[in-house]
């Protein structure tokens, strides 16, 4: 989760308000550009460009703002590096694995590995399937051939305050 701060922080922190639709004309740039070419993976290659730009222009930009002595440093360069792994990783976790689930279900698991994940789904109150996760266990016969495993981890969706 990127740290930045928001009104929510202190009340009139505008770091997000400021950063969000710079990066929505970006987003909204690279697929103008892409649209053209008329295939799904197009904006591919314009997204590698823009981020490229970006680690390039950005040390110029924090050397005049901020007064960095040098355009380049090894610590500025490991930063940036980890952060675009940072963004990479979380992305994969934060949005990429509930699309995977999705297709899980879909199409089923492939995973026979010594360690693998089985789907699991939290089931509300009313029995309404309200999300999934998965389980990390070792292989076994009992879950080896099933996607979703037969249980079900209940959750409250509805908690009245007192």
């Amino acid at each position: 989760m990127p740290y930045v701060p928001s009104e929510k922080t202190d009340g009139k922190t505008q770091d997000r308000n400021i950063l969000d639709p710079l990066a929505k004309a970006l987003a909204d740039g690279i697929a103008d550009v892409a649209a053209p070419y008329k295939y799904d993976g197009a904006f591919l290659g314009e997204m590698n460009y823009a981020l490229t730009r970006l680690i390039q222009h950005l040390p110029r930009s924090l050397q005049r703002a901020c007064g960095f002595k040098d355009e380049t440093r090894y610590w500025l360069q490991a930063g940036m590096f980890g952060v675009l792994m940072d963004v990479m990783l979380e992305y994969k976790v934060r949005v990429n694995q509930a699309y995977e689930i999705a297709q899980i279900k879909k199409s089923g698991d492939c995973y026979d590995t010594p360690y693998y994940s089985r789907v699991v789904n939290y089931v509300d109150e009313h029995g309404n399937v309200v999300g999934s996760g998965y389980l990390n266990m070792p292989r076994s016969l009992a879950t080896l051939g099933q996607d979703e495993l037969p249980f079900v981890i209940p959750v409250k969706t509805h908690v009245e305050v007192k």
